[in-house]
């Protein structure tokens, strides 16, 4: 299984590629044959860096929200989709645009969105792997007595985190608008308008593209529980 010290040796790997790539491109004007490859490698390695990581997380057994099949290829169609918007901007302010790459785009975040509805959907639904009494082998309706100390610790703040559910909703129909549907909207209509409107269209399209996934991410760490907090007074997780 990929883990974090794969994913550390694949980006230091992708590092030699990209500055050879840098090289050819700033110093000999070339991005073709020797230096495609080079370019090519640093794409696979970005690709393959974003699969490590989300097995990073989907390997965690202690989290079950993490602990999905969804969660890797959520973040790959993450990656793919505002590498994509971004891209697009690049290319019709700096080169040729190439409608292929619009197209990618707003494929992608149809892609993107409909795992996202179907990773909430997934989550939402789920059945509680572990309970107190289970933690604790304990038979019956266990609960928490007394907390085991007078404040809240890192393990509460970072990996027992609570956002109200009716926040989380609004939270995740932000992220769809903003994330997904308005990039792919705006550059629909940058493929038929052209010029520096696309241009622009196209800039504003990589701009909601990564609010909505930050917005995405955030959610995607604040909805998740640890195991660990079936011993702070979590019936279940």
């Amino acid at each position: 299984m990929l883990n974090q010290p794969t994913s550390f040796l694949i980006l230091r790997f992708r590092i030699l590629p990209a500055g050879l790539f840098g090289i050819g491109w700033v110093f000999f004007g070339s991005t073709a044959g020797v230096w495609a490859v080079f370019g090519l490698l640093v794409a696979l390695g970005a690709a393959v860096t974003v699969a490590c990581t989300a097995m990073i997380y989907a390997s965690i057994r202690a989290i079950p929200r993490w602990h999905n099949a969804l969660v890797p290829p959520v973040y790959v169609v993450l990656g793919l989709m505002t590498g994509a918007f971004a891209l697009d901007a690049v290319l019709r302010i700096f080169a040729t645009p190439r409608p292929a790459v619009t197209i990618l785009a707003i494929a992608a975040a149809v892609l993107g969105a409909g795992l996202k509805l179907l990773y909430w959907r997934r989550i939402d639904g789920a059945q509680p792997v572990a309970t107190a009494a289970s933690a604790t082998g304990l038979k019956g309706t266990v609960r928490l007595l007394e907390a085991p100390h007078t404040s809240p610790n890192y393990l509460q703040q970072e990996m027992g985190y609570r956002v109200a559910r009716k926040h989380a909703d609004k939270l995740r129909l932000i992220a769809l608008a903003i994330g997904f549907a308005a990039p792919a909207v705006l550059s629909v209509i940058a493929l038929l308008a052209g010029g520096w409107t696309a241009a622009g269209l196209a800039v504003v399209a990589a701009l909601l593209a990564y609010l909505g996934v930050v917005i995405e991410r955030w959610l995607f760490f604040a909805e998740a529980q640890h195991a660990v907090m079936l011993y702070y007074g979590e019936a279940a997780v």
